[in-house]
Formats: structure tokens, sequence, C-alpha cells
């Protein structure tokens, strides 16, 4: 199974992550500290072989990274530079958390990718044109200091289009197969979601938001 997530966020706040102010990067950091909170590590009492001295001790192991994401990481992220590729995972993680946190609304989807290729076809069938089809939703590159993991497809919508995506595909919505509507309709209702979002730009001071498409098998 995959997942397509997709969030309401300008796509210049999202690349302002990347080299952030210090405002944006505490906050950021702030969100890093709340979901990725540092293990408490248990203190032991000694043993009576760690109170006969060092010489009977093995030496230590180096430590190894850590199989989370961690403050590092986050700092890596925030200062823009290119993050190694043991630690993309846990990279994306984060971003991940940063996106629920400050974009205007998410949407999760469990698809397979027949699936979406069945949903695509069944749109077309329909009569929507391809321009508004479900893989325009990735048409833009972030243009992001971040790659994809293998299993990723990363991409983005400006604000414009999916208005029109939202009110062409409201036109075909009745005409799609039983097995599509359910997934069509929950995108046509995030998508309609983007007006309401607009209209809030001048009370918030923040752009409106575009669309950040995310596809992970």
């Amino acid at each position: 199974m995959g997942r397509l997530s997709l969030f309401a966020i300008s796509i210049t706040e999202l690349r302002d992550i990347f080299g952030a102010a210090p405002e944006l990067a505490q906050h950021l950091r702030a969100i890093t500290t709340r979901q990725f909170p540092t293990p408490t590590e248990h203190r032991h009492r000694g043993t009576l072989l760690g109170r006969i001295g060092p010489a009977l001790k093995r030496p230590i192991d180096p430590p190894n990274a850590p199989a989370r994401p961690t403050m590092a990481d986050c700092e890596v992220l925030l200062a823009g530079r290119a993050v190694p590729p043991e630690r993309l995972g846990y990279a994306w993680q984060i971003v991940l958390a940063w996106l629920d946190e400050l974009s205007w609304g998410r949407l999760d989807l469990t698809l397979t990718t027949r699936q979406l290729s069945d949903i695509e076809f069944d749109l077309a069938r329909a009569g929507l044109p391809t321009s508004f089809g479900m893989e325009r939703l990735f048409q833009n590159n972030p243009q992001l200091p971040l790659r994809p993991l293998p299993t990723q497809r990363f991409g983005y919508s400006k604000n414009q289009h999916v208005k029109a995506t939202a009110q062409a595909l409201s036109t075909v919505i009745s005409d799609l197969s039983e097995s599509s509507i359910p997934a069509a309709g929950q995108v046509l209702a995030f998508l309609n979601q983007f007006d309401n979002w607009s209209a809030r730009t001048a009370e918030t001071g923040r752009p409106a938001p575009d669309l950040v498409a995310i596809w992970t098998d």
C-alpha cells in the first residue's frame, strides 16, 4: 500500500523552512522537541566490577547514529545543508511533522499504485481534462535542498491551479465509478477548502496556500 499526503501550505513558506529565520527556527525546534523527544537515559547502580576500577573494564564501543530523528537532523534542515543519505528518512519524519503543524490542512489517503492509476483513468473517462488530473498535483518541482526518498514522489501545485482543479473535479465526480468516488470525493472536499483558506490570508498575514503533494510507496 502507498500513501498520498496533501498539505495546504504556500511553497514560499515551505522553502523558508530551509535556512529559517531565527523566530521560525525556534518554532520548528520546539515542534521537533515535542514530536521526537530524546529518550530518557536510565542510570544504573554501579556493580562490583565497576568499583574495582577501569583496569578490568572492556573498551566502550563508539555510539552508533541514533535510529530516530534527532535535534542534529533538525539543525541540518534549518541550516539548509545537505542531509546525509543515512539520515534522509529521519529528516523526512521531521519535515512531515513541520508540515503537519504549519499547514492550513492535511489529507492522507491510503491507496495502492494500481488504485491511484485506476482513479486517474476513471477521471479521464468521466471527462476531466488531463490538465486537472491527480498527476498534475505533482507538476511543479518544490526545489528544496532535501531530496525525496527512493520510495517518494514530491511536487506541488499553485493556488490557482488547485482551485481550478476543484471546480473541474466537481463537474465529473458524480460520473465516476463507485470504487473511485470515496478517494476522489475526499480529494475534492480537501481542495474545496482552499477558497476559505485563501480568504483568510489578510487576517493571518500568511500567503495563500499552495498544495504540496507527497506519494510514498
